[in-house]
């Protein structure tokens, strides 16, 4: 049953049944799409192809749901019916590499988004935005530095971790493994291609460098020798 609604869906969904057939038609049509990039909900995006030279998307960005990129402006609609004047508009909307667009997101005409920027959620983006930031907001605007970010998310990542494994032994009744830690697994696991092969760690993230992910992993080390030692501190009730 579930193979035959695949097959379903791949008919009627065609090239937005996922994010490489997506990325395939976007190409087809003349829209620049970097390597890497994933589309988490490609029935659900809409980028605009009517002026396919105006669109530049660049490798291993993530674009989720509900999302909306714009090559065109069509109020000058308006202003031909009122002024008698049709007044086209023509601007390159660019977005850089390892650029995350958070739902719901809308990014008008003209947009310049440049490397490593976040985009929060149900944000309305217009203007050039440089490297290295978060945006967020209608309209958006800058709300701190990558690395602004990066620090908050470090200082908080492992009171995190013991959140979620509290919560799950709370949910589950017992405390959780190594492959149910999901990606808190660098915390504590040893640093080697058997120890991700032994505990079922999944590696292949979605708009991500597999091989990047491995070789960053490998090169750091962990904050706990092993799982247990890091399940000892946390507070199972």
């Amino acid at each position: 049953m579930n193979k035959i609604k695949r097959i379903l869906k791949k008919i009627f969904l065609k090239e937005r049944y996922d994010s490489e057939s997506y990325r395939a038609h976007l190409i087809k049509n003349g829209v620049k799409v970097g390597k890497g990039t994933f589309f988490f909900a490609p029935k659900n995006t809409s980028i605009d192809i009517g002026r396919k030279n105006l669109i530049e998307i660049g490798e291993y960005c993530k674009i989720t749901g509900g999302v909306t990129i714009l090559s065109h402006d069509y109020s000058r609609s308006v202003l031909r019916m009122k002024y008698g004047e049709l007044l086209a508009e023509a601007q390159k909307t660019v977005i850089g590499d390892n650029v995350f667009i958070g739902i719901n997101t809308t990014i008008l005409m003209g947009t310049t988004i440049g490397d490593n920027v976040i985009v929060g959620a149900n944000s309305l983006v217009k203007g050039k935005f440089p490297d290295d930031v978060v945006i967020a907001g209608n309209p958006a605007k800058i709300i701190c530095t990558l690395e602004e970010y990066y620090l908050k998310r470090k200082a908080s990542y492992i009171n995190e971790a013991k959140f979620y494994a509290e919560l799950f032994y709370k949910n589950e009744g017992r405390k959780p493994t190594a492959q149910e830690m999901g990606q808190f697994y660098p915390i504590f696991c040893e640093r080697s291609l058997d120890a991700i092969k032994d505990n079922n760690i999944n590696i292949n993230l979605s708009g991500d460098n597999m091989n990047d992910v491995i070789d960053k992993f490998l090169m750091s080390k962990p904050s706990y020798n092993g799982l247990e030692e890091f399940l000892d501190l946390c507070d199972f009730k």
